[in-house]
């Protein structure tokens, strides 16, 4: 650091140092203080040591809340002790961790002096201006209390940026110290201090439920972390490929102003589909991650880092020539060769290579897209020249670079077409779908915007973007819910206004005129609704007015959100949908109206553990029923079940519920104790979490846009690749038939004996209730049971008579070549043991094995039966097809030797359906298909030509007996 900055922390040691031991001179303690400080010493240590860490090394803390209470009771000694011991156990603390937050000496120094400093400064505020020490039974106490928290967050902040000016040479805007989103985050919590002061003198126990909304704001503070993950590729740690490409055209347009060299790097994983394969996808991802850390090790901290696609990593190296980057590049290659990866899939760890191509600003080119295509075509040009190296672009040939240019080009034309045209990949298209890395796509992109620092949720917004026009089908069923609520809600109001009496007029117009206040202020939810704070108003007027006065408010609230609606839409609210709006905060608030005239109990500060249980059930009550309600008219109106809606939309929000219910609480505890002004005071903080809404929310905004545009991205390209493994699967599965029908064609009266075999073991492995997987492996082993038969010679295949013994012993091998055949290739390897085993028996008197039983593979037992009924089916130059009940005879009767009893079971049961038949005569299709193409080649012959060509045929299938007959037919249809 500068000496300036040196002097100005040591300033700010002496400052803070002389006004504590100043404070030491009036040591006028009470036992009620003692009291104070050790509650305040206790929480303000808790949240202290439980802060929030979000990205860029800030910090967030809840303790200024009770140091700010500890301002306006405590004595200024007990002050400094307060500030003094939470940040010197902190400090302890990280110490014995060896943690690198408060690394430096003087950090955690400078914070005791310059939180001991703000907190006396605004003590002595607030002195000057109240000093009987009020609080706020005055207008003069209010405005002094506002005053010594404006003063506490000026002299923290001012003292924090001229520090960071000095010490970190960072500007005042970009020290934020004055930015007006920590100023009012930071009155914020002051205000609830303020608040904790007030309930301290009316009842030490409130201070529990007043900390609540501590909850909320605790997770609020953790939403910047969502930036954080926006940016971040979650499987490596860097960049991810969009924000990547920001950071680089950024270096790039400062390389390019101030005429600065800068490196790009381009670094391709080798044979990470090789890995996948061998080790499976997990392995791949453990090499991803480890990669990632190999790389953020060796880079340097300036360096920017990133994770392009699938394996491809890219890193800009600003004021970076092309030597430096080359040894940089150099050192990453090696630190990634070196490099081991433990997998439970492999006994030792397994290693992975890295091809690295460099290109430089301005040297090799001057935009963006040139330098990214340069450095690409260096990547090719090393993976050519055998992986495993850098290429740097200057040290290329322009010949080679043209031509690793073109071959990159084309390698990614075939994807390109295939998902454009919607039509099969190549073996380049599909290697490009593997590769990319598609993590799970949420079912809905609300869940993720909406499980965020949420403090409350306005019904009336989601209720109008709900009640759009239904579909004519549900409008009905719509419509008479929309009514039912509103007449409920009629219903019950004009019950209760003939009960009870109306509530004193001052009370129910203030309680009106912040439920309003609310609603008009509330904050737009990243344009999917709105949230506000009414809800605790609306709780509280149920259990200050009663009925009469819910009804008030709840109309109030309704009628600010629908103007508030017509400002952010320039539409005019309708009338039924405010009125559903007001009906909803009726029924959700009635229970607890009911519940508390029910109990009978003063509303004191001293009866408030009394009320713990019953109004808990009634916040609970207030959640689910008015959350119930809204999603029920979402879900109508959407199509979409009212029970997913909530879920979806609301589960989240129970907590919010039950905290601003509670805030309710104690704004009705503060108007029985302290009047109006009790309500004033106690709403103050409750339209403050509105500012801390807004503001949080508008610091997210663009995380979620980007969220929202990363999970469009992410379903897209779910889509295309959904589309390109279906484009697969089809040309799977035409490859299996066209197989099929190769080995079929070999003998024209087989006919399309596969695909009818594939046919009847799909069914039946289908009725047996086998998995998808396991069906689509008795089919596609269907169309290849008799792959073994190209083996086989013709004259053995067709021969017309009987067999000998060493013929067939021939044939018998057609199962063990077509398993060899099928164990070459890496994906039909899963069918070789179905095709080996699909002529064993039973009984074991089958081949090749003799195996018996269940020892069979059941898609073998399948495939053994459906391949006998195929060939009893159909007609063969050998014999005449069997018609259905001869079949089902057979079957029956060979069930426990020949074929498992479960499968042939199975098979007769299904052959006997009368409403769709089961068995077809594959071989009588080929004839029909063969005599029409006779006939038409004699169309200009005589009849007895076609006769005489069609005798050859019926001489072969039917034999003599049917030759009359057959030819008759032919006639007929000639």
């Amino acid at each position: 650091m500068s000496n300036r900055a040196w002097v100005y922390i040591w300033g700010v040691f002496l400052l803070g140092s002389s006004i504590s031991v100043l404070t030491c001179f009036n040591l006028t303690v009470t036992p009620a203080d003692i009291s104070l400080f050790t509650t305040l010493l206790g929480l303000a240590t808790l949240a202290q040591l439980f802060k929030v860490e979000a990205p860029s090394h800030t910090l967030y803390y809840a303790t200024p809340i009770f140091w700010f209470a500890g301002i306006l009771l405590l004595p200024p000694f007990l002050y400094v002790l307060l500030v003094l011991v939470p940040l010197l156990i902190e400090w302890t603390k990280e110490r014995l961790i060896h943690s690198d937050h408060l690394r430096a000496w003087y950090l955690q120094p400078f914070n005791i002096a310059m939180y001991t400093i703000a907190g006396l400064g605004a003590r002595w505020t607030y002195i000057i201006l109240d000093a009987e020490n009020t609080l706020f039974k005055t207008p003069i106490a209010i405005f002094a209390v506002i005053s010594a928290a404006c003063m506490y967050v000026f002299l923290n902040h001012f003292l924090l940026a001229v520090a960071l000016m000095l010490a970190r040479g960072k500007s005042l805007r970009e020290s934020a110290a004055l930015d007006q989103e920590n100023l009012l985050v930071e009155m914020v919590l002051l205000c609830l201090g303020y608040l904790i002061a007030i309930v301290y003198g009316l009842n030490p126990w409130l201070i529990i439920p007043t900390i609540t909304p501590l909850a909320l704001l605790y997770r609020a503070l953790k939403v910047p972390q969502l930036k954080q993950e926006a940016q971040i590729d979650a499987k490596t740690g860097l960049l991810n490929a969009r924000y990547f490409r920001k950071r680089f055209e950024e270096e790039l347009d400062r390389a390019e102003r101030f005429n600065r060299p800068l490196a790009f790097i381009m670094a391709d994983l080798d044979l990470l589909r090789t890995i996948n394969n061998t080790y499976g996808h997990l392995a791949g991802d453990v090499v991803l991650e480890g990669i990632g850390q190999a790389i953020r090790r060796t880079i340097r901290h300036y360096d920017i880092a990133g994770r392009f696609g699938g394996e491809e990593f890219a890193i800009v190296l600003p004021e970076t020539d092309q030597f430096e980057a080359q040894v940089l590049a150099e050192r990453i290659r090696k630190a990634v060769e070196e490099s081991g990866f433990s997998v439970a899939t492999s006994p030792t760890p397994i290693h992975a290579t890295m091809s690295l191509g460099i290109a430089c600003f301005p040297a090799d080119a001057t935009t963006a897209t040139e330098i990214n295509h340069k450095a690409d075509v260096a990547v090719y040009q090393a993976k050519v020249q055998g992986r495993n190296r850098v290429i740097c672009v200057g040290n290329m040939p322009h010949s080679i670079e043209l031509e690793a240019a073109a071959a990159e080009s084309s390698s990614m034309s075939d994807y390109r077409a295939a998902l454009t045209l919607n039509q099969p990949v190549s073996a380049v298209a599909s290697e490009a779908i593997q590769s990319i890395d598609t993590p799970g796509y949420p079912p809905s992109p609300v869940a993720p915007i909406l499980e965020g620092p949420l403090l409350s949720s306005s019904t009336s917004a989601r209720v109008e973007a709900a009640t759009n026009v239904p579909e004519k089908s549900q409008a009905g069923r719509f419509y008479a819910f929309l009514g039912s609520v509103i007449c409920s809600g009629l219903f019950v109001s004009a019950v209760a206004c003939t009960m009870e009496t109306m509530p004193d007029l001052t009370i129910l117009a203030l309680l009106m005129i912040l439920s309003i206040i609310a609603e008009l202020l509330q904050v737009d939810l990243y344009g999917t609704g709105t949230i506000s704070v009414s809800l605790a108003v609306i709780f509280a007027s149920a259990l200050i007015t009663g009925m009469p006065g819910l009804i008030f408010v709840s109309a109030a609230c309704a009628i600010g959100a629908a103007i508030a609606l017509s400002r952010s839409t320039h539409r005019r609210p309708q009338l039924h949908k405010v009125t559903f709006n007001w009906s909803v905060h009726v029924l959700a608030a009635t229970p607890a109206a009911i519940l508390f005239r029910s109990l009978a109990i003063p509303l004191h500060t001293s009866n408030l553990p009394l009320f713990a249980v019953p109004l808990g059930l009634a916040a609970v009550a207030y959640y689910l029923i008015e959350t119930g309600l809204i999603a029920t008219v979402i879900g109508l109106s959407t199509g979409a079940q009212p029970i997913s809606v909530w879920r979806e939309r609301y589960k989240w929000l129970r907590d919010h519920y039950i905290i601003l219910c509670g805030m309710g609480l104690l704004l009705s505890t503060a108007y029985t104790r302290l009047g109006i002004e009790g309500v004033i005071i106690f709403g103050l903080p409750i339209l403050a979490v509105r500012s801390a809404q807004k503001q949080y929310v508008e610091r997210t905004e663009t995380s979620m846009k980007e969220l929202q545009r990363m999970n469009q991205e992410l379903a897209q390209a779910n889509h295309e690749i959904i589309a390109g493994n279906r484009a697969i699967g089809q040309l799977n599965n035409e490859l299996f038939e066209t197989l099929a029908r190769f080995f079929d064609a070999r003998d024209p009266f087989v006919g399309s004996h596969a695909a009818t075999v594939a046919l009847y073991a799909e069914t039946i492995a289908g009725e047996l209730g086998l998995s998808k997987e396991r069906i689509l492996q008795v089919r596609q082993a269907g169309y290849l049971h008799d792959i073994g038969k190209i083996a086989i010679p013709e004259s053995i295949l067709h021969k017309p008579g009987k067999l000998t013994e060493e013929e067939f012993e021939h044939i018998k091998t057609h199962t063990v070549i077509g398993a060899e055949l099928l164990e070459v290739s890496h994906g039909l390897r899963h069918l070789a043991h179905v095709v080996r085993h699909h002529h064993e028996r039973w009984d074991g008197k089958g081949y090749p094995s003799g195996l018996a039983g269940e020892e069979i593979p059941l898609e073998s037992r399948i495939l053994n039966l459906c391949d006998a009924v195929e060939a009893m089916a159909s007609d063969r130059p050998y014999h005449k097809g069997l018609s259905v009940h001869a079949i089902i005879a057979e079957i029956t009767r060979c069930a426990g030797t020949q074929f498992d009893p479960t499968v042939a079971a199975v098979f007769v049961r299904l052959a006997q359906r009368e409403d769709k038949p089961f068995i077809i005569n594959s071989a009588r299709e080929v004839l029909n298909k063969q005599r029409i193409g006779e006939c038409a080649k004699q169309q200009d012959n005589t009849l007895l030509a076609c006769a005489t060509c069609t005798d050859r045929y019926a001489g072969r299938i039917a034999g003599p007996n049917q030759e009359k007959m057959l030819i008759g037919e032919m006639h007929h249809s000639g």
